[in-house]
């Protein structure tokens, strides 16, 4: 049997002693790098969007370390490591500069993987986006993310890690994202790559806050507002944010094709 239009195809890869995870949808010239929420998975996350986009790109669809079928070890620095297996992954499969896309936390890696290594990507989508903490930013309590997490993102990863893996995800991630302080006008300025940001109009305030003040002191990024929709506006409005995307997306690659004489 012929394997369907925009099916994921499962492979792992070998970095800083863990196995770690990622799927692969459609077969184009140019890649995309997909990074997932906390707590999510590549394909649970992704899976509709690549589909969309995987006739004309290479989607890759990691797991991170510790989600799905990724394995994980505790560590200070969950994202210094996290962008260290990413980083690895784009040379491992030669990806060149890989279109980025992310959500949430996901998005923050994607952002801080392009500012530790500048000209990683060859441009940035980030979906419900966040540029650090401010320093009057009223920090969840643990105890309480814990008692509201929401359950379809707990069961992804029990085939793997076991039922109660998700707190320790939690608990990781969240120390992580908060002692990440707001980064600065000219640091967000200095970004030198194509970037969209797109936030619900729904979403936290301060994501669409820092989305708008992000667009506002860098001239090659747009903030997009996304009517009807609150944190997972990829989820909750489908095809309107594939629609966006792939337009800049496209745009990005013909301004790239139109200064280098081919699209690279």
């Amino acid at each position: 049997m012929s394997e369907q239009p925009g099916a994921a195809r499962a492979f792992t890869y070998q970095h800083d002693g863990l196995t770690l995870a990622y799927a692969v949808v459609g077969d184009g010239p140019q890649s995309i790098l997909f990074v997932h929420g906390a707590t999510a998975t590549g394909e649970f996350e992704w899976a509709d969007l690549a589909a969309a986009l995987g006739s004309g790109y290479r989607c890759i669809l990691p797991d991170l370390r510790g989600h799905g079928r990724s394995e994980f070890r505790p560590t200070a620095t969950t994202g210094d490591a996290i962008r260290a297996d990413l980083r690895y992954l784009i040379d491992h499969l030669d990806m060149g500069r890989p279109h980025i896309v992310g959500f949430s936390y996901g998005a923050e890696i994607a952002l801080t993987l392009e500012l530790d290594n500048p000209g990683t990507a060859r441009s940035l989508v980030l979906i419900s986006p966040g540029t650090g903490r401010p320093s009057d930013y009223r920090v969840p309590r643990l105890e309480y993310l814990h008692r509201t997490w929401p359950f379809a993102l707990r069961r992804l990863h029990e085939a793997t890690h076991g039922p109660e893996h998700w707190r320790d995800l939690v608990t990781a991630l969240h120390e992580d994202s908060v002692s990440r302080p707001e980064l600065s006008d000219d640091t967000l300025a200095g970004i030198a790559c194509p970037i969209l940001l797109m936030a619900g109009d729904r979403d936290e305030p301060t994501r669409q806050q820092q989305g708008r003040r992000f667009a506002q002191v860098n001239p090659r990024a747009r903030f997009v507002e996304i009517a009807g929709a609150a944190h997972s506006a990829h989820q909750k409005c489908p095809d309107t944010v594939k629609g966006v995307i792939g337009d800049f997306l496209a745009e990005v690659d013909l301004e790239r094709a139109g200064s280098h004489g081919a699209v690279n």
